[in-house]
């Protein structure tokens, strides 16, 4: 049951990029998508869907999967635990990547793509930090 919410969620979040991805900048370029993966889980859960973009000519250099450093969130916030991220730990991971795309992009805008857990943290990150 669960394999199968996962899947129907990845067939929405893809959908939903697919969509977006039509989005054109200025220059008539695609942009750049960064996905972020669930707790507990790796980038390796965008694999499929990272070939699906690239097999639809979705250019291969503007699609990215962040892999957090502890996937794992903390049981309190607030309370460190070896081995497990904040959510100012994963802000911070994913604002480094927002930066890092979009100086090795030059684009100004990119798509967040999240899964699970991790859905609210984009959104944390741009009300917080992003634009």
């Amino acid at each position: 049951m669960l394999r199968i919410i996962r899947v129907a969620i990845l067939a929405i979040a893809a959908f939903g990029v697919m969509i977006a991805g039509n989005a054109v900048t200025a220059a008539d370029r695609p942009l750049p998508i960064i996905f972020v993966h669930g707790n507990g889980d790796t980038a390796g859960l965008w694999i499929t869907t990272l070939w699906r973009f690239e097999s639809n000519d979705y250019p291969r250099e503007l699609l990215t999967a962040l892999d957090l450093r502890y996937p794992l969130a903390r049981s309190v916030d607030d309370k460190p635990e070896a081995g497990r991220s904040s959510t100012a730990d994963v802000m911070r991971q994913l604002a480094d990547e927002v930066a890092a795309v979009r100086q090795r992009t030059g684009a100004e805008k990119i798509i967040l793509v999240a899964q699970a857990i991790s859905t609210p943290r984009p959104t944390r990150w741009w009300r917080g930090c992003g634009s």
